[in-house]
């Protein structure tokens, strides 16, 4: 191996490095230290809390969900924190036309008012958006490429058959479900 593809780290004896990492994620465009700059620590008083509700756009806010975000948003106003909202979307198969908007209706029905997040499906309030987590794609993958590039994370090479069979076999042993559960 030639000295500029040289690994830098190993975990579980799987060689993981930058080259596999850039492999893996090649169109990953910015590395994490630009999200860290786009994204700053919140500068709040001390003992203020951030807490978020966080729907799928999936039919009509339950109760459950309400009382949940009630909670939060109390929270946040004892404290002087920030209450956002961020829409889960990424199960486009049961994501239902007009999902946002009838979220954003049923928390104005209750009068719950969010700091940061979406106000329709195309504006959002806030410094620390997207607030569409599908929007959010570029983020994530930075991060998950700098994971493999240090060796805290690698590729899944099974199938979903095969993980549906590890974790059918798991489940009839009594097994704590996982990756490498025995």
């Amino acid at each position: 191996m030639s000295k500029d593809k040289q690994y830098i780290y190993s975990y579980g004896g799987v060689r993981m490095s930058k080259e596999l990492a850039d492999i893996l994620f090649p169109d990953v465009k910015n590395d994490i230290s630009y999200y860290e700059n786009l994204y700053p620590k919140r500068d709040l008083k001390p003992g203020a809390i951030v807490t978020r509700y966080a729907p799928s756009p999936t039919g009509f806010v339950h109760m459950g969900a309400l009382f949940t975000s009630m909670v939060a948003k109390k929270i946040v106003d004892q404290t002087k924190g920030v209450f956002f909202l961020r829409i889960e979307d990424t199960d486009q198969e049961r994501s239902i036309e007009n999902g946002i908007n009838l979220i954003l209706k049923d928390l104005k029905d209750f009068n719950i008012k969010f700091d940061e997040g979406p106000i329709d499906e195309e504006k959002e309030i806030g410094n620390y958006g997207p607030y569409i987590q599908s929007k959010r794609s570029q983020i994530y993958l930075a991060y998950a490429k700098h994971l493999v590039e240090k060796g805290l994370a690698y590729p899944c090479l099974c199938t979903s058959d095969e993980l549906k069979q590890m974790r059918d076999e798991q489940e009839k042993r009594k097994l704590r479900p996982g990756y490498y559960s025995s």
